[in-house]
């Protein structure tokens, strides 16, 4: 996962670099920015850091999920510090309450690592018919509420606001929760036909991740964005195009045999 970190960061650090090179004006100034790009990251891979965080601490992981009791209160806990208490500062403005508690230094309940438990949890426990669609119903409820509160956010800043699409929105964490039991329980695949295909379009997800960003750029620089037609035309058009392009891209890395080694993840 590292590997495949710096691989692709490279990829999008030294473009510039690489832009200027054939130009003939290479610039020490805009290299060493490159290098700072490469050892952080684009833009988009902070999912990969935070994978690699999240497998580091498998064994952790390990003792906390070896009880399911242990598991619940872990979730508990982090469900509390990470969503409950933030959300209760905000409403009702208990900004000292919330500094005693972050005096705690309880960091652990405070990150993404709950969502990897969770995702076990939910992959491991029955869940009854009911309580799949009270999750489905509140899943439903939480996406508008994210375009509601998002819009009207927006509104009032005058500029774009990402709060409510963060990890630690509890609107994304309930959105998450049902998606995940939607494609456990959901009968959507149950029926599939050639499902060599179907394995064979999973393994270019990784590559698909992390190519679109590209195509977006590009596209960007070439003056087409969201914001150049009517968003009910642009969004899923511009989504489709760059999710083909990024497909496009996998399937000719795959077939590249060293290439296909050092930016698919297989």
């Amino acid at each position: 996962m590292v590997a495949l970190f710096y691989v692709w960061s490279a990829f999008y650090a030294f473009q510039g670099v690489a832009v200027d090179a054939l130009k003939g004006t290479f610039s020490m100034e805009v290299f060493q920015a490159s290098v700072e790009r490469f050892i952080f990251g684009h833009v988009h891979m902070w999912f990969l850091q935070m994978l690699c965080g999240f497998y580091i601490l498998i064994p952790v992981a390990g003792q906390i999920c070896a009880r399911k009791e242990v598991m619940r209160y872990y979730l508990i806990l982090w469900a509390l510090f990470r969503y409950v208490f933030p959300v209760l500062t905000d409403l009702f403005h208990l900004y000292t309450i919330q500094a005693r508690i972050d005096s705690l230094g309880m960091d652990i309940l405070a990150g993404n690592f709950g969502y990897f438990l969770l995702g076990y949890y939910l992959n491991v426990t029955d869940i009854r018919k009911e309580i799949r669609q009270i999750i489905y119903a509140m899943g439903i409820g939480a996406v508008g509420l994210t375009a509601f509160l998002t819009v009207r956010a927006c509104r009032e800043s005058g500029t774009y606001v990402e709060k409510w699409f963060s990890p630690a929105s509890l609107n994304i964490l309930v959105m998450s929760a049902a998606i995940f039991v939607f494609f456990k329980y959901g009968k959507l695949f149950s029926n599939t036909k050639r499902t060599d295909m179907w394995i064979k379009l999973s393994g270019y997800t990784f590559f698909v991740y992390m190519f679109h960003m590209f195509v977006i750029e590009k596209l960007n620089l070439v003056g087409i964005t969201t914001i150049s037609f009517p968003a009910v035309v642009s969004i899923p058009v511009l989504t489709i195009f760059t999710f083909m392009a990024s497909l496009a891209g996998a399937f000719v890395a795959d077939h590249i045999p060293y290439i296909r080694k050092i930016v698919m993840l297989h």
